[in-house]
């Protein structure tokens, strides 16, 4: 490409560029000015350093929302993507029904979160469906209010949230099981791998690039988790079932701390970014020693 050539593509370019700075740069280098003032959204931002900051790491709330949130990843990772896997194996199978259990598995993630939170909200209440069941089985005494009691609101969002998210990830590595070529499992039969050991050594390697996805989508999902404590609990009882983006959502929308909130979406931010980076840098660097 000649001189000229280049210059005109850039040319070109320059409307996207410009679009796109407008409504993505630009905004995120001001939100990193708002989160070093104090700021309700309507008098002017006054700065105040790293007040927002300091405080973020205090806050009850944020914290609990940290906790949570964290919790949301490690169980996503260490629960869900291995009964995904599992699910993906078992539905690879040829049987007569394997159509109606890939859509009713799949089914929780078309169901918009709002219905879904309606309908568990009413099963899960004190006196709702689930309860009522349990009733005959453990005894009026031992029953639980699944989404009003301290211990049991977050347990209770996260079997939620698996039970939506595990038939995606299911999928995703159904796709993958289904893309490697039968040739590799006829050679592998040849040299005698049976198995696990045809599952380690030859299915796992080669659905590599599908773990990297869904452990990217678990993990950016987890950390971005809003919809269903913020329908069902609201982050409630107290601050237990706190995620941070609820914490970040109330404290702008709810306490009209704009500039608090925006340092807290900037920490969410970075912590996505850290982690994301490093999950991606694991999962490829297997993906190229195969």
């Amino acid at each position: 490409m000649s001189r000229k050539q280049y210059w005109i593509a850039c040319l070109f370019l320059l409307p996207a560029f410009a679009i796109f700075g407008m409504f993505f740069f630009y905004p995120f280098l001001q939100s990193i000015y708002y989160s070093f003032t104090e700021w309700n959204g309507i008098k002017a931002p006054r700065y105040i350093g790293f007040d927002n900051y300091r405080y973020l790491f205090q806050d009850v709330q944020m914290l609990d929302g940290m906790k949570n949130t964290l919790k949301m990843v490690v169980f996503g990772l260490v629960v869900q993507n291995p009964l995904a896997l599992l699910l993906a194996v078992l539905l690879n199978r040829k049987f007569r029904t394997r159509g109606f259990l890939r859509t009713s598995f799949y089914l929780p993630v078309i169901i918009s979160l709002v219905v879904t939170s309606v309908v568990w909200g009413e099963i899960l209440k004190f006196d709702g469906f689930a309860n009522g069941i349990l009733t005959h089985i453990i005894g009026e005494a031992r029953l639980q209010d699944w989404l009003g009691t301290v211990y049991t609101s977050f347990p209770t969002i996260i079997l939620l949230t698996q039970w939506q998210a595990i038939g995606y990830c299911a999928m995703i590595y159904l796709a993958g099981l289904q893309a490697i070529p039968t040739d590799i499992y006829e050679a592998a039969d040849i040299e005698g791998a049976k198995g696990f050991a045809l599952f380690r050594h030859v299915t796992f390697p080669m659905l590599m690039p599908s773990v990297t996805i869904v452990l990217f989508l678990t993990i950016v999902g987890a950390l971005r988790l809003f919809d269903l404590p913020f329908l069902l609990t609201n982050g409630g009882p107290g601050s237990s079932s706190y995620t941070l983006f609820l914490a970040v959502y109330n404290a702008a929308f709810k306490n009209q701390s704009y500039g608090y909130a925006t340092a807290g979406s900037i920490v969410l931010t970075l912590f996505i970014i850290i982690v994301t980076v490093i999950q991606l840098g694991i999962t490829r660097r297997r993906e190229v020693e195969l």
